[in-house]
């Protein structure tokens, strides 16, 4: 009988442990090559104001330069928020007395002229409301202008926004006349007037914010406005009440207690508190 030779032992291979060491270099290797990564020529430039940048950690810049959310620009007797987003103003405030009603100015000269405070990429334009069929509605209006400049002024369309014409040149003229009236039986009025976006039921029964955009630029038309009258005392008490009128036309004979709401309504509509910032 032939031996049967005895089968060589196998080799096993032996798996040296992962140390700290080896994932150490690992992490060194990806580190350097991502630093080599090209970063291509699709980042721009950026220029965060006109201070000087701050020199210490990078969040400490955006800490100094939040975004603009809400630009308010000062006008000659008026007072704006502006809403880059609809290209309307969120509000427009401005102050009407016995001395600024009696002011003479002609706007016979006065024309709509852009923004140009504002980045032409958020502004609305002239052009924007050409053949649209809505009115370029001032919402501090020119008659209550207490001088040339700012009469010439509230013709700027940051002051501007499309408004229906029959509602415009009817009922909306008709409560600004009724601010002015006030001024004689008080010593100033303080007037917030502004655009709103109201929801309405859909035929699914569900509610939803609809409105139109004119022009290349997208300008939102509003559903609705609303109109903030606040009146000085001689005890320097302030009296306030509110409106919230539809942007279409209204019968001139239809009251006007028909419109009034709540200041805080206007606030819940519009998402701007006017009266207190907390509770």
């Amino acid at each position: 009988m032939s031996k049967k030779k005895k089968a060589a032992p196998s080799k096993k291979k032996t798996t040296k442990p992962v140390t700290k060491w080896h994932v150490f270099c690992l992490g060194v290797l990806v580190g350097l090559g991502l630093f080599w990564l090209p970063i291509g020529d699709d980042f721009a430039s950026v220029v965060f104001g006109q201070n000087d940048l701050p020199s210490k950690a990078t969040s400490s810049l955006f800490q100094k330069y939040f975004p603009t959310t809400t630009p308010i620009l000062e006008k000659e007797g008026f007072f704006l928020a502006y809403d880059g987003r609809t290209r309307n103003p969120y509000w427009v405030y401005h102050k009407l007395t016995p001395e600024t009603i009696a002011e003479k100015t002609s706007r016979e000269d006065a024309d709509f002229q852009e923004e140009t405070l504002l980045p032409k990429h958020i502004r609305a334009t002239k052009s924007d409301y050409q053949g649209s069929g809505y009115d370029r509605g001032h919402l501090c209006s020119a008659a209550d202008c207490g001088s040339q400049k700012s009469l010439e002024d509230s013709f700027v369309l940051s002051n501007i926004s499309p408004q229906t014409p029959s509602f415009n040149r009817g009922y909306w003229k008709k409560l600004e006349n009724h601010a002015r009236e006030l001024t004689k039986q008080y010593r100033a009025v303080h007037v917030f007037s502004g655009p709103l976006y109201l929801g309405s039921k859909g035929r699914d029964g569900k509610r939803y914010v609809k409105y139109e955009l004119i022009g290349k630029n997208e300008v939102a038309v509003p559903t609705h406005f609303f109109m903030l009258i606040f009146v000085e005392l001689p005890t320097d008490k302030i009296l306030g009440k509110a409106y919230i009128l539809p942007n279409k036309t209204i019968d001139s004979k239809t009251a006007m207690k028909k419109f009034a709401v709540s200041i805080e309504e206007v606030e819940k509509a519009s998402g701007v508190v006017f009266t207190k910032i907390l509770p």
